[in-house]
């Protein structure tokens, strides 16, 4: 299964504009590419493939020292294979890779914030997964735990603190050795209306992290579709900000262009 999107949006002010304000493009980008095994053909095997890449970037005022900035640049793998134990549980082996392509900056500062594995974080795991659909195949629910699980994060570049990132200063990466859950789940609430839900946490015991993804998606026709975004992270090693604490909050509501494509049993 393949699907791409593309949402754009442009506002220009004439210099008088009684309200003020400035010129602006903003442009957001996804594309998701996912294989899976047919289970009707493999009953006792589990395979699910996953690459997405997001990029969103607006313009910026004249005065800025760059003329776009970016909102949303993730690269992202996820990988799960399994064996059948019993019923609907498998032995698993299952991997998520993540990173930024580009580099960002903080607002009108030549401080980098991330750039091309700064940071990248990559975590393999073995255990067991729950998989099951319903009879309709609208209902799709995956529960991946894995009792033994590394976690690597790394910080390449030179020009960023790598210590934000739990990283000892001078080094470029640490290895963690933990346990792990992932949950997924695809729901097809209507014809039209679709939620792809992804939760995953790691912790060695006294470090935590937590990702919570949601995508609702409504598809006005073949082409055209709204979407709306959001991403909770919890890192327990991320400095604390007045009223969030540890926990970061990523929202994006976008309407535009969007075409899947897939082949089905």
């Amino acid at each position: 299964k393949i699907n791409s999107g593309l949402q754009m949006s442009q506002a220009f002010l004439s210099s008088n504009w009684y309200r003020g304000g400035n010129n602006n493009f903003a442009f957001l980008m996804n594309f998701n590419w996912n294989v899976a095994l047919n289970t009707v053909y493999h009953p006792n095997l589990i395979f699910t493939s996953n690459l997405s890449y997001k990029l969103g970037f607006y313009s910026n005022p004249k005065k800025s020292l760059r003329k776009f900035s970016i909102s949303d640049d993730l690269f992202q793998y996820n990988l799960n294979a399994g064996l059948k134990a019993l019923s609907n549980w498998f032995y698993s082996f299952n991997l998520v890779f993540k990173t930024q392509l580009l580099n960002n900056y903080e607002q009108n500062s030549d401080k980098r914030t991330a750039s091309f594995l700064s940071p990248g974080e990559l975590n393999m795991g073995l255990g067991m997964t729950y998989s099951r659909q319903n009879k309709l195949k609208t209902f799709k629910l995956s529960l991946a735990i894995s009792p033994l699980s590394y976690n690597l994060k790394t910080c390449i570049d030179s020009r960023m603190d790598e210590t934000q990132f739990k990283i000892k200063e001078g080094h470029r990466s640490i290895s963690q050795i933990g346990s792990n859950c992932e949950t997924t789940i695809d729901w097809n609430i209507t014809s039209n209306i679709n939620l792809k839900s992804r939760m995953f946490l790691f912790t060695d015991y006294d470090y935590f992290l937590g990702d919570w993804e949601n995508t609702l998606s409504f598809a006005i026709n073949k082409f055209l579709s709204t979407q709306i975004y959001a991403y909770l992270r919890y890192d327990s090693s991320a400095p604390a900000a007045a009223g969030w604490g540890h926990f970061m909050l990523k929202e994006i509501l976008s309407f535009g262009l969007s075409y899947t494509f897939s082949t089905k049993p």
